[in-house]
């Protein structure tokens, strides 16, 4: 790694209170504001910041431009906790809960929530009684509602809210034309339906999914990102500071189990070291050769297709198929001509997936 990804991995260890970690930007550059952008962990670098000695800082103009983009953060995740809250309300006046997937399950396990940058409300919609499918509905009641909502996407709808960009998940996973991540699907979704509805954000109409659900969605969901997009620090981070805050809720001899039966298994195994190394318990001499390919993509520029929709944005997909052809050797259990086969397949074949 060069001088300034080094400090900038020591830099977010003092961000969320690495005990006993330091960092001397003495003798590094202090260009790192758009590597810290880039990982999506801008607002966790300038909490490390504060951490250093004042005659450490970084000049005064960068430092008053580097606040401004976190007080600007800050305010965003205040608009969008309300509007997320009011959706929410909406919905449970309508005999629905919604479930927050990832987001503020996530952002609070870290030191400060507002400081987790995120850009949109993943969810998951579920009646407050009975199993019916209330996917739907919701899509319908902010239609009502005035707002617009785009339902191109086999996955999930998509509601344009003020301040918020929703996403409503008919499904959790990419599962079209992938037996096992239907298979993956089916118990995720039936883990969801068999909740109490008892875990809610206090005060709000929020739910919370159960852990093990949290869990295997996060992992499938870092797992997708590396395959398709590239993985983040943020990634990483989400996951290490989730397990911190629930590890004794977690089953972890059933979620290992799981983890090799879906195939997450060798991705997984590097996954972990690279938060060993983040949060400095091991050193990059460490690592083995699959681990060095997945820090050097962690490094590299991302390959975004979620931008691109439609025949250009599967065509985008095959394209980082191709370009991502290693990992599918050395961190799955299946080939990318088979994975491409699959995707294809389900565009052409699947219109309207279904589960059962």
């Amino acid at each position: 790694m060069t001088n300034n990804q080094v400090f900038f991995l020591q830099l977010v260890r003092l961000g969320i209170g690495v005990s006993g970690e330091t960092a001397n930007p003495l003798k590094m550059s202090w260009d790192i504001k758009a590597l810290a952008e880039k990982q999506g962990l801008l607002d966790i670098v300038l909490d490390g910041i504060e951490k250093l000695p004042e005659p450490l800082h970084p000049n005064e103009e960068l430092l008053l431009s580097w606040i401004g983009a976190l007080m600007n953060d800050e305010r965003h995740y205040d608009i969008m906790w309300k509007t997320g809250c009011n959706l929410s309300s909406l919905f449970a006046h309508n005999g629905i809960r919604t479930y927050v997937l990832k987001g503020s399950v996530v952002s609070e396990c870290y030191p400060n929530p507002k400081h987790r940058v995120s850009v949109d409300l993943d969810c998951f919609l579920l009646p407050s009684s009975g199993n019916s499918d209330v996917w739907e509905k919701g899509n319908a009641l902010v239609l009502e509602a005035g707002y617009r909502v785009n339902k191109d996407f086999y996955k999930n709808s998509t509601f344009y809210l003020p301040g918020l960009v929703v996403e409503s998940h008919k499904f959790l996973t990419p599962f079209r034309g992938n037996v096992k991540l239907k298979k993956l699907e089916i118990l995720l979704q039936d883990m969801l339906r068999n909740d109490e509805g008892k875990d809610r954000f206090e005060g709000t109409d929020l739910f919370r999914p159960p852990v093990m659900v949290s869990s295997l969605f996060l992992i499938e969901h870092a797992y997708s990102h590396f395959l398709h997009e590239g993985l983040t620090w943020k990634h990483v981070l989400d996951w290490f500071l989730f397990i911190r805050k629930h590890n004794n809720e977690i089953n972890w001899a059933q979620f290992n189990r799981w983890i090799k039966e879906f195939g997450f298994e060798t991705f997984y195994d590097s996954f972990i070291r690279m938060g060993d190394l983040l949060f400095g318990k091991i050193s990059e001499d460490a690592l083995t050769k699959t681990d060095r390919m997945m820090l050097a993509d962690i490094w590299s520029e991302l390959d975004v297709h979620e931008s691109v929709t439609g025949v250009r944005g599967k065509l985008a997909l095959v394209g980082n198929t191709w370009r991502a052809r290693w990992k599918y050797r050395y961190f799955t259990d299946t080939s990318w001509i088979i994975s491409l086969w699959i995707q294809v397949k389900g565009f052409l074949f699947v219109k309207k997936p279904e589960l059962y």
